[in-house]
């Protein structure tokens, strides 16, 4: 690998600085998503009690939760009860930032001009910021595909097996992270095979290429044996699940009828697309991440041409066009779409999009021409990060917002703190009974109750089989259910409550809360009492 200019370090890690400012600040601000709180219960079973056990139905691979150990054993956090926020979206956020650091190892493949200006397209893409302040696998999935990439190219341009042997345990990580590696995997795999066929049409049979292409039994071997073993080391919980492995491999029976079913999540084929390029969602809002679109397709010609790019550039940005091109495709055809997922091929575009701001400056003969360009361009990229920082911000749990999916209502912020007031004036305090009762998928309502006693807060799904436990047991503190359940709780639940609460989980869901009337009255007493030594205007509790 050719020693870095010290304008290309300095271009990457200023990148990378201004990555971190639109990532780090107030993690805490958005509202735990049902997925985030799902995944940090999952990451606390194995923090509190050493076991994780993969799930071939559900919670995706086991890279997430092992790689937050590392951010909870810097916190003070020792139970799952003292966690915030920011312990677990900082897990996401680094591997976010440290994305933008792996360009330097594709400067040679790109152009160092293009890597530097992709990198500064992944830290203001709006989509690429909000999903790396979400706890979720995308943003892991994406670092780790885009390692086994740069790896591999290493690998291609020195066939150091050390490089091979990196690449296979990045692909090893993919598997371990999110069952949706496999689509990146066979887009890699076509990307290959597509750029193999299109340089030899396009370019003849030149003796670099073939060198570059040429696959070497002992890289092959370093590659496939990292990508099993650390994908079985992970997948076993380090040997102690035998069986995690095969289950890996097993789960995608069920998540292929879970791509192609309808459903909640089912979508034309267009709506990643019309997501990226133009999303009206109210009068007066216009998103659009156009400028990363219309880049990676000036990349993926420039790449595909002859001429278009320098030779040493052509094989990366070639199967880097070819590669994007097949996982858009992919991901197009599976109706089952949620916005995190198109991370994955929208890495790939700002990747292109990099190659596509140089090819069209340097398409730009004269000076004042290119000088124009960049201007037109430097224009396009404050926009964009104008953007980010409003839907990161501003408009961060607003229905305006596309990337706003399925999510969390901060109306459920005030329920949180209500449980808190009711906690304070409540005998047992933490201790009290509180039962859920919902069909709906009623996460993140652990997260919010996880610093209560466990022992004293049940979940039932069905409103039937919770009337017939709460004859048995003593009566709850608080019940938090759904309208749709209403009728049957009413009929078998007995005592004074006060049942005038509402409050929002998600749109168009609402949760009414019973609080017990003796606990109801304490609190307002309390209320009152702190409102009386605050005086006139001293503010609420």
């Amino acid at each position: 690998m050719n020693r870095p200019s010290a304008w290309f370090v300095i271009g990457i890690l200023a990148v990378a600085v201004g990555a971190s400012a639109l990532r780090l600040p107030r993690l805490a601000l958005r509202p735990m998503h049902g997925d985030e709180a799902n995944q940090a219960a999952k990451a606390g079973i194995l923090f509190e009690t050493g076991v994780y056990r993969y799930d071939p139905e559900e919670h995706h691979g086991p890279s997430l939760y092992y790689l937050t150990l590392p951010s909870w054993w810097l916190s003070s956090a020792r139970t799952f009860a003292e966690t915030d926020e920011v312990l677990f979206r900082i897990v996401p956020v680094v591997f976010g930032i440290a994305g933008i650091l792996l360009l330097a190892l594709v400067g040679d493949g790109l152009g160092r001009a293009a890597a530097v200006v992709a990198g500064a397209l992944a830290a203001i893409s709006p989509a690429m910021v909000y999903f790396s302040r979400y706890y979720i696998q995308e943003t892991l999935l994406v670092f780790f595909t885009f390692a086994a990439i740069a790896c591999g190219w290493r690998y291609v341009r020195g066939k150091s097996v050390a490089w091979a042997a990196a690449a296979g345990a990045a692909v090893g990580l993919m598997h371990a992270t999110k069952e949706t590696w496999v689509l990146a995997g066979a887009a890699m795999a076509a990307g290959l095979a597509l750029t193999i066929l299109w340089t030899r049409w396009r370019d003849g049979a030149s003796p670099a290429i073939r060198e570059w292409l040429r696959p070497r039994r002992a890289g092959l071997a370093a590659a496939s044996g990292a990508a099993v073993v650390v994908a079985a080391v992970l997948f076993s919980s380090f040997g102690a699940n035998p069986r995690g492995p095969l289950d890996s491999i097993l789960a995608y029976v069920t998540y292929s009828g879970r791509a192609g079913g309808e459903g909640l999540h089912a979508h034309p084929w267009y709506f990643y697309l019309q997501m990226l390029i133009a999303d009206r969602p109210a009068r007066g809002f216009f998103w659009t991440e156009g400028l990363i679109v219309g880049l990676a397709l000036a990349g993926a010609v420039a790449a595909l041409m002859r001429g278009g790019l320098p030779a040493g550039h052509r094989p990366l940005a070639r199967f880097l066009a070819f590669y994007t091109i097949v996982l858009t495709a992919l991901y197009a055809a599976i109706p089952y779409k949620t916005p995190w997922c198109m991370l994955s091929f929208l890495h790939g575009m700002i990747l292109l999009a990099g190659v596509g701001a140089v090819a069209i400056v340097r398409l730009m003969r004269l000076l004042p021409l290119r000088m124009a360009a960049c201007v037109v361009l430097a224009a396009a990229a404050v926009h964009l990060g104008r953007q980010s920082y409003l839907l990161n911000y501003r408009f961060y749990a607003d229905q305006r917002n596309p990337l706003f999916y399925a999510h969390t209502s901060t109306d459920l912020l005030n329920l949180a703190e209500q449980m808190e007031r009711l906690a304070r004036a409540a005998p047992h305090g933490r201790d009290m009974m509180i039962h859920v009762v919902t069909p709906e998928n009623y996460w993140p309502l652990p997260w919010y109750l996880r610093r209560f006693n466990q022992d004293h807060v049940g979940y039932w799904h069905d409103a039937a089989a919770w009337a017939a436990d709460v004859q048995r047991l003593p009566p709850p503190a608080v019940v938090i259910l759904s309208p749709d359940v209403q009728p049957a709780v009413d009929a078998a639940l007995k005592g004074q409550y006060n049942r005038q609460s509402i409050y929002g989980l998600r749109p168009a869901v609402l949760l009414s809360v019973y609080v017990r009337q003796d606990i109801w009255d304490a609190m307002l007493a309390q209320q009152a009492s702190l409102q009386d030594r605050r005086g006139p205007g001293g503010g609420g509790p």
